[in-house]
């Protein structure tokens, strides 16, 4: 069971991996294709954040107090709608405003997901069994490689219309994997419902009681806001090399499998050294990455840019869902995973906002300079805020 357990979960990873990379990925691209100016973009992608935002934190209240079952149906009601809107975007032609509505929900649904995925893996363990996050979260991240460099080619071979397509294919596949879902307790087959229910902190408890927790967090808002520009806007920075969509899909690539060793190798990583030096580590290498892609003037910099990934995000996600879930008292637990992913989110607000303006009104170098400042700072606030776990 243990074994089939792993498999259920890599297969979420792997399917949740490739949709973000067809969304968030290639929203630039997508919505180039259909007419956005970059502003538009920004703005578009700015208000997916905010309105995951503000679904994170409910659907993590929720989530604390509600049984397995219950999460997993939450999980597949989110999916079945950003299913049916993908399907909607692709069939039904819509002016910009729709089009913009339509993507805000398909986006913000599909990253309000990430935490409820990534705490599963520690809900299977109130039945004793043990999930490989690091492998899981390392076969996503191959996921989200293969499904970038095949999306290259596709939009460069038909257009980029094809895209909302691939929400569809992803979407199905990981609501079919979910639904599937079932562990066996020692005493009795059940659903994953026997999850206690406990008292729950609210927004100004939770900060009080973990604000050392906030301030990294607050940290980490600033190095994914540089993070976030350029996943944004790649298309334009690559453009702006001398690069095209398939050379993005290339670099995206390089960067995504390169993760595979890092995670793959996490779990007995994590045993020699403490998950907090890991994040230390990590936050340097999302500075650098930064600042190499600051100055690069040709793809093959980018490229080497994208090799600092394995040691910046392929570092950092295992090793920030592990620091959580030691740091954080377990009934609280989801709350947590969903704040790491709402400052991600709210990274991307700024990022997208700041950054579609930025590009039209100064231009990529400025825009990624800025970037490159505002990262430094958060690797300053982390290394202040970080606490030593076991």
């Amino acid at each position: 069971m243990n074994r089939v357990l792993n498999i259920k979960y890599s297969l979420s990873q792997i399917f949740y991996c490739a949709a973000i990379c067809a969304m968030m990925g290639y929203a630039s691209v997508y919505l180039l294709g259909e007419g956005f100016s970059n502003s538009l973009i920004g703005i578009t992608l700015a208000l997916s954040s905010i309105v995951a935002v503000i679904l994170q934190p409910l659907i993590a209240t929720i989530a604390d107090k509600s049984s397995t079952a219950k999460i997993n149906l939450v999980i597949r009601i989110l999916l079945a709608v950003t299913i049916v809107c993908s399907v909607a975007v692709y069939f039904i032609p819509m002016n910009k405003q729709i089009l913009a509505f339509f993507v805000i929900i398909i986006f913000s649904l599909t990253t309000s997901l990430m935490p409820l995925i990534n705490s599963f893996a520690f809900v299977f363990e109130k039945f004793g069994y043990k999930i490989n996050f690091g492998v899981a979260r390392g076969l996503g991240s191959a996921a989200y490689a293969l499904t970038s460099i095949a999306l290259g080619y596709v939009v460069s071979a038909i257009n980029s219309s094809i895209i909302p397509l691939a929400y569809v294919l992803f979407n199905t596949l990981l609501y079919i994997i979910i639904q599937l879902y079932t562990v066996v307790d020692d005493n009795k087959d059940s659903e994953l419902n026997e999850v206690e229910e406990k008292s729950q902190l609210s927004f100004g408890q939770f900060v009080h009681k973990y604000i050392k927790f906030m301030i990294f967090l607050l940290g980490f808002v600033c190095i994914y806001f540089a993070h976030s520009i350029i996943n944004n806007f790649f298309i334009q920075i690559v453009t702006n090399v001398g690069g095209n969509s398939s050379d993005m899909g290339n670099a995206v690539f390089v960067a995504a499998m390169l993760e595979l060793p890092i995670m793959f190798m996490f779990n007995k990583l994590n045993e020699k050294v403490n998950c907090t030096l890991l994040i230390k580590i990590s936050l340097v290498c999302f500075a650098l990455k930064h600042i190499l892609t600051l100055v690069a003037t040709n793809m093959p910099m980018i490229y080497m840019a994208q090799v600092l990934q394995m040691g910046a995000y392929a570092l950092f996600v295992p090793a920030s869902v592990y620091y959580v879930n030691q740091i954080i008292e377990k009934n609280d637990m989801v709350k947590g995973q969903s704040f790491l992913t709402t400052s991600m989110t709210l990274a991307g607000v700024f990022a997208s906002l700041a950054g579609g303006i930025l590009l039209d009104m100064i231009g990529v170098h400025e825009s990624l300079l800025l970037g490159a400042i505002v990262s430094v700072v958060g690797v300053i606030l982390g290394f202040l805020t970080l606490e030593k776990v076991k």
